[in-house]
């Protein structure tokens, strides 16, 4: 546990010195670390020294009252998520009301109850403690993981590219060629695998910048289902691609490639053998849409198929291996671009996934 839990610090923000000693007698004795302010100001400074686990915050008060005081605490990076409960002698709803949509966690009416204060304390410091650990946890293990897939990248590669040499040997056996073409075919699988995973976590947890120019649509399609030529190919599925014209889309190119690589890639990853996917670039709308004849998603699936890390009811057709990232990552990105997405699809009869796009400039 968070070290800090032991003897968590708590600011007590009051006007009235009197209210401060009553609030400080209450408390202290229970182990907490008091830190006291008579203004919204000096909380702003004692905060600046030191960030406290907890604010007690009196409303009415000279200068800045609670509520500013509040706003500012919560704009400052270093004491956004500092759980705040409010104390005050108004016991009007809209003051109630105010005081959490200002960013209060609770509200306790003066004169408090000892025992209540002390259980609403303990239980916001609970549960900020317990924030700061599945954080901490959650940085250690990505950290843990980006390194874990750095090291597996680097020996992926070097295993590809002996593989790729092996290819070049003249005296091979005739029977070892295919066997070296589909052990380079899997390390490149498992490199393409890492690089896409390590790039989906990022833009799960990055704030993306949006850079937003004409693309062509067209163009995007054909660089991908190109790279994924021998993946389709060892399945023998064909990619049939249609547009009328040169569909101009005005959005980011980086985040569409996103999507559309993870639409194409998964179309052809949940495809039987011999299948057809048929993808098409309309600039009526304008739209992109891609059919496939995969296994599809059944209601259920729909209803969390943009859920991060979900597991599906259908599975890759050869075995590829899947994050759960995916579909998550797409639906970001098309509410970053203002991209309307939609599927269409029944359990085991393929899918539909349509993607229509502002006019240029909207």
């Amino acid at each position: 546990m968070n070290s800090s839990w032991k003897n968590p610090t708590i600011l007590i923000v009051d006007d009235e010195p009197n209210n401060i000693r009553v609030l400080g007698e209450s408390l202290g004795p229970f182990g907490y670390d008091m830190m006291m302010a008579t203004s919204g100001a000096q909380a702003l400074e004692r905060i600046e020294a030191r960030v406290p686990d907890l604010v007690l915050l009196d409303i009415r008060m000279e200068d800045m009252d609670g509520f500013e005081t509040c706003k500012r605490i919560r704009e400052n990076p270093s004491s956004s998520d500092v759980p705040i409960i409010f104390l005050s002698a108004d016991n009007d709803k809209n003051t109630i009301v105010k005081a959490l949509e200002t960013g209060g966690v609770d509200y306790v009416s003066k004169p408090f109850n000892k025992a209540e204060l002390l259980a609403r304390v303990r239980t916001h410091l609970e549960l900020k403690f317990n924030r700061d650990e599945r954080g901490e946890l959650l940085a250690r293990t990505e950290r843990f993981l980006e390194s874990m897939a750095h090291d597996l990248k680097n020996w992926i590669g070097s295993a590809s590219l002996s593989a790729q040499l092996m290819n070049e040997v003249k005296e091979m056996p005739e029977k070892a060629v295919p066997l070296v073409k589909n052990v380079n075919n899997s390390l490149e699988q498992s490199l393409d695998f890492i690089k896409k995973t390590l790039a989906n976590a990022r833009e799960a947890k990055t704030e993306i910048e949006v850079v937003k120019e004409d693309v062509s649509l067209p163009g995007l399609c054909t660089e991908l289902t190109e790279r994924y030529l021998s993946n389709s190919a060892r399945k023998g599925i064909i990619v049939e691609f249609e547009s009328d014209g040169d569909v101009l889309v005005y959005s980011d190119r980086t985040a569409l490639r996103r999507i559309l690589d993870n639409l194409i890639s998964n179309a052809i990853k949940f495809s039987p053998r011999d299948a057809k996917i048929r993808v098409t670039c309309s600039s009526e709308a304008p739209q992109f849409v891609i059919v496939d004849q995969g296994p599809g998603f059944s209601e259920e699936d729909l209803k969390k198929v943009f859920e991060a890390y979900t597991r599906l009811s259908a599975k890759p057709t050869a075995g590829e291996p899947s994050t759960g990232l995916g579909l998550s990552i797409v639906k970001q990105l098309c509410d970053l671009l203002d991209i309307e997405i939609e599927i269409v699809s029944e359990g085991g009869e393929g899918s539909e996934i349509r993607l229509s796009f502002p006019r240029g400039g909207d």
